[in-house]
């Protein structure tokens, strides 16, 4: 049986040793990393910049001819590929890739076990939760392409020609009866929330992005974060109002959390439940649609009433794709049409 680990090295990546040196100013912890012939390479005294380097480290051990799990291939590509995704990307990614490693790494499978029929598995195992099992398979086959841009691998993806599971197309309109009644429940902020998300048609992490620097010349500029697409919204109505209050109110972000501090897309989903909780209970014989309300509807309603009240292309440009197919997933009524005869 192996020798525990010192207090100090617990929880701490394989190879990885940290050692206190006394200083005159104090203790001061740094940390190594064992090579395969015993001797230690210093890694400074970042402990995140040692675990960073010590992974690299340990997964260079690893040859291209030597046995390559699938697990040894996340490991690289948490160190070397999310980090340079947005943030909300990242957690959403690391909690697909945890199911993964689950799954594949309970045993280790090395690379060239895996075998499409894993894949069906994969999403067999997964069934009760569809659309997050699609995704993970779809991290899936990036970390699979990446392991052969490594080196790692000369084989083609074993997902590619594996059928996922269907999911129906989210056509949740929020009629405006159903607006109202989440509406008249909520807080001053809140209501500034639904209203700016309706009327700028934004994600709602763009929403809770929205600085005072980001408003002058009577324009909103707008960056979104999951595309990176750039535009410019003109300020006037309720939309003006709804800023020069807040303005007048906070410096920097917008909208804030209890503490001060710039609310987070999660946050804001937290607020948005426990008003329709609120909701259902108020209004409990329109619990049905006041369940399948959900704060990014906001922007498929906004889509869709500038669709029927100036056309699709003003929609597209509202919403900030770049084809009118985009747009289309986002508009969930038909324009009225008249009777044969009146």
């Amino acid at each position: 049986m192996a020798r525990p680990r010192k207090r100090e090295n617990q929880g701490l990546p394989q190879n990885m040793l940290c050692r206190t040196r006394k200083r005159k100013n104090g203790n001061v912890i740094y940390y190594f990393y064992v090579l395969a012939d015993g001797k230690e390479k210093s890694l400074g005294k970042d402990k995140a910049l040692a675990i960073l380097e010590t992974a690299k480290l340990n997964l260079d051990r690893i040859t291209p001819t030597g046995i390559i799990t699938f697990i040894d291939v996340i490991a690289k590509y948490e160190v070397e590929v999310i980090p340079s995704k947005a943030r909300s990307t990242q957690t959403a990614h690391r909690c697909y890739i945890s199911k993964l490693k689950k799954f594949f790494g309970e045993p280790p499978a090395t690379l060239d076990q895996i075998e499409p029929k894993h894949i069906k598995m994969y999403l067999e195992w997964r069934k009760k939760s569809p659309a997050s099992a699609n995704n993970e398979v779809k991290i899936f086959h990036h970390i699979w392409q990446m392991a052969r841009e490594w080196g790692y691998t000369k084989y083609p993806c074993p997902s590619e020609g594996i059928s996922k599971h269907k999911l129906d197309k989210r056509d949740v309109y929020i009629e405006d009866h159903i607006y109202q009644k989440v509406y008249e429940l909520c807080d001053q902020d809140m209501k500034d929330l639904m209203d700016v998300a309706y009327l700028t048609g934004q994600r709602p992490v763009d929403v809770v992005n929205i600085h005072q620097n980001h408003i002058f010349d009577g324009v909103l500029h707008i960056t979104q974060q999951k595309t990176g697409a750039k535009l410019r919204m003109a300020i006037k109505g309720d939309l003006k109002e709804i800023f020069d209050r807040r303005q007048a109110k906070y410096s920097g972000y917008l909208f804030l959390n209890s503490r001060g501090r710039k609310l987070t897309p999660a946050m804001l989903s937290i607020r948005f439940r426990k008003v329709r909780e609120l909701a259902i209970a108020t209004y409990p014989s329109l619990e049905k649609e006041i369940k399948q309300f959900q704060f990014r509807d906001l922007r498929a309603k906004a889509g869709t009433d500038k669709s029927l009240t100036a056309g699709d292309d003003a929609a597209r440009k509202q919403l900030g794709h770049s084809s009118i197919q985009m747009t289309k997933r986002y508009i969930r009524r038909d324009a009225i049409v008249e009777p044969t005869k009146v």
